[in-house]
């Protein structure tokens, strides 16, 4: 029967459960926390602004037009003998248009368009990188709210149990088969094992509050979390797919670029600039008589910098240095991932094997349990060796459970650090 129990406890934990239907599932635990979750919200808006910024950039590159008008009136009184034409009320308005365009600039503006694509690609890895770890917070959120929820199971059965033993050992002494020591033993085990239930329950109510920040629902009735998704077949494997994928990397590298892209913005201000500007205007008085003068011209505008006081050369070699730093970040970035996958490949190895041994305990102790009780029974165990065999039973089943929450969690790591940790690979 134990057995059975113990078989029933991981499957509730790892196989999806069709009992209830309200049950809330991973996938909608996560869909949830892209609809709720405000930082998610800010870090899109962020995004958003690297957009405009490449659009100023491409928005350099084009001609401006301008219009400008201009009416105004005079009353004029000259301090002489006689009136003179200068006397009176005159008016004069004006109209002007211009257009301007940047023929070169020294390399600066299409630098600085590169740039702006650069830093949209920067931004796109990081929100991507930010959706992954709000998937892996969510998840982990998920599974350790139901690892507490069995754990406060198992608990509430070991209080059971023990409370069962506290009114054997009480029994046998009211008979005189086992002594005062036996009954206190009995008594200290079921008074800790209150405590620690109570520790685990305080431990649920922490992760459903963890829980109900991400997801922004109360943890009620969560389902069991579907099987895990598959990862590569070996580690060389998961690293070549991080160095491609990941979004941490990919934002890095292209922050790189726009950081390089930035050197050439900043050259450019040494170089001289040439452009075409047109314009056309009227302009009309009125006095005696309507006077109208008109205007068109186009000419060629050219601006070569000589001396800026050194600021322009502290500029350049200042983008030199931040390209340079962009630079060793994106290969740090590169080692972190690359450990962090690393990590997370022996860590769900370890967490499966250590799924096989904690299946193997839980049988034993379940075993040596039912034949402590037994050998009690008939005289040839005392009460503290079946307080042990209890508690060891109780490690046991617990420590299966650590197992499947570490290797759940630990594989979804590894999706994440090699960037396939998207919403839509959460089954429902």
């Amino acid at each position: 029967m134990k057995r059975f129990a113990a078989a029933l406890l991981m499957a509730s934990f790892s196989a999806p459960s069709y009992a209830q239907a309200s049950q809330e599932t991973l996938a909608e635990a996560v869909a949830s926390a892209f609809s709720n979750n405000p930082s998610l919200q800010g870090q899109r808006r962020t995004r958003l602004t690297a957009d405009e910024g490449l659009a100023q950039a491409r928005a350099a590159l084009r001609p401006t037009l301008g219009l400008s008008g201009l009416y105004g009136a005079d009353e004029r009184e000259v301090g002489q003998p006689f009136g003179g034409a200068f006397d009176g009320f005159s008016q004069r308005s004006s109209l002007g248009i211009e257009a301007r365009q940047t023929i070169y600039a020294g390399g600066s503006l299409t630098a600085g368009r590169r740039q702006a694509e650069a830093t949209v690609e920067a931004f796109d890895g990081r929100l991507l990188a930010f959706e992954q770890n709000l998937v892996l917070q969510v998840v982990t959120a998920f599974v350790d709210v139901r690892r507490a929820e069995e754990e406060v199971a198992i608990r509430e059965t070991n209080v059971g149990s023990l409370r069962t033993q506290v009114q054997a050992a009480t029994a046998r002494f009211d008979v005189g088969e086992v002594t005062r020591t036996d009954v206190a033993q009995a008594q200290a085990r079921f008074a800790g094992s209150e405590a620690n239930l109570a520790t685990a329950r305080a431990n649920l109510s922490q992760s459903r509050a963890l829980y109900e920040q991400l997801v922004g629902m109360p943890a009620v009735q969560l389902a069991a979390p579907p099987a895990t998704p598959a990862i590569p077949a070996a580690l060389d494997d998961a690293l070549v797919a991080a160095l491609a994928e990941n979004p941490d990397i990919r934002a890095a590298r292209a922050a790189a670029d726009a950081a390089e892209e930035g050197v050439g913005v900043a050259r450019g201000a040494l170089r001289p600039r040439v452009g075409i500007v047109g314009s056309a205007g009227m302009q009309e008085s009125y006095q005696d008589q309507t006077f109208r003068n008109t205007n068109v011209g186009v000419a060629a505008e050219l601006s070569i910098p000589f001396y800026t006081g050194g600021l322009t050369n502290s500029r350049t070699r200042l983008a030199r240095l931040e390209a340079d730093r962009a630079r060793f970040d994106r290969m740090a970035a590169e080692r972190a991932i690359a450990a962090q996958v690393t990590s997370s490949w022996h860590t769900v190895i370890a967490a499966r094997q250590g799924i096989e041994a904690s299946l193997s305990r839980v049988q034993a102790a379940e075993i040596a349990l039912e034949g402590a009780e037994q050998e009690l029974s008939v005289g040839t165990r005392i009460t503290l060796d079946v307080l042990d065999q209890e508690r060891e039973l109780l490690e046991a089943r617990l420590g299966l459970v650590d197992a499947q929450r570490s290797e759940y969690v630990a594989v979804h790591q590894l999706l994440a650090g090699i960037g396939r940790l998207q919403p839509e690979r959460i089954a429902r």
